[in-house]
């Protein structure tokens, strides 16, 4: 599975949190996400700096004289990384619990993520699937055939 692959597969099972995907599913989509990611930084930050950039003073305090802020590009700012965590935040939830599948274990294993050891998760997804089915599923790896069309 390549790239583009796993990128069009994630999306397509956009929050599906059951099933299973394979290591380079899992991996594609972590890249893609990041990319995105850097994009996402680069452009939220652009507001954020566009948003004080009109700044009477530079010792002007926002908490004190909020009308030393642009709100519109502040709030362009927020929006951007909400987007963010919508369009690729829940498919990389979704494929980090179909990985965690694979490798036969429960998705509250992702519960990792809100303690900050968010290491351990990306650790366990090194590790080799199940061969075979397991209770999550069928194998990723295997390719199924599609009965040819007469």
């Amino acid at each position: 599975m390549g790239f583009g692959e796993s990128v069009a597969v994630c999306f397509r099972h956009y929050a599906t949190f059951r099933g299973r995907a394979s290591r380079a599913e899992f991996w594609w989509f972590q890249l893609f996400g990041s990319l995105v990611w850097f994009a996402t930084v680069l452009a939220a930050s652009a507001l954020w700096l566009a948003a004080f950039e009109g700044a009477a003073r530079p010792t002007e305090d926002p908490a004190i004289n909020p009308d030393s802020v642009s709100w519109g590009p502040l709030s362009a700012a927020l929006g951007v990384l909400l987007l963010y965590a919508l369009v690729i935040g829940v498919p990389t939830l979704a494929v980090s619990s179909r990985r965690l599948h694979d490798v036969g274990m429960s998705t509250w294993w992702l519960a990792l993520l809100a303690l900050g050891l968010g290491i351990v998760v990306l650790a366990i997804a090194l590790v080799e699937g199940q061969r075979g089915a397991n209770r999550f599923g069928p194998d990723p790896r295997i390719v199924r055939s599609v009965p040819a069309m007469s």
